[in-house]
């Protein structure tokens, strides 16, 4: 998303994006079109950022198939947005589907 301030052009960095998918991850699982609906980023740029926080395992696939895949925040995810990002962050444990045999909520 570029952001028009004083007819300045400003683009978000890499670390703001980051850290907005990972606050929408923070109130559950959420597909990768619901995650850039919230947070008005592109969905391919949402997907690409996806698979870089997937690697520092702050995020994982929960599920995926032909037609979706849904995330979630991991531990170590939770643990960075509450000293790095915010530590007032509300953490939902917010179910889309059942993994390995959990029950949603």
């Amino acid at each position: 998303m570029v952001l028009i301030s004083n007819g300045f052009i400003l683009k978000r960095t890499f670390v703001e994006i980051r850290n907005s998918i990972l606050l929408s991850l923070a109130s559950g699982q959420k597909t990768i079109n619901q995650i850039s609906s919230e947070t008005q980023i592109n969905w391919k740029t949402v997907e690409r950022h996806l698979i870089y926080l997937i690697g520092k395992g702050w995020v994982r696939e929960a599920f995926s198939s032909a037609y979706v895949r849904i995330f979630e925040l991991t531990a170590f995810g939770k643990d960075y947005l509450r000293r790095n990002v915010s530590k007032k962050v509300s953490i939902s444990d917010y179910k889309i589907i059942k993994i390995n045999g959990e029950q949603n909520p």
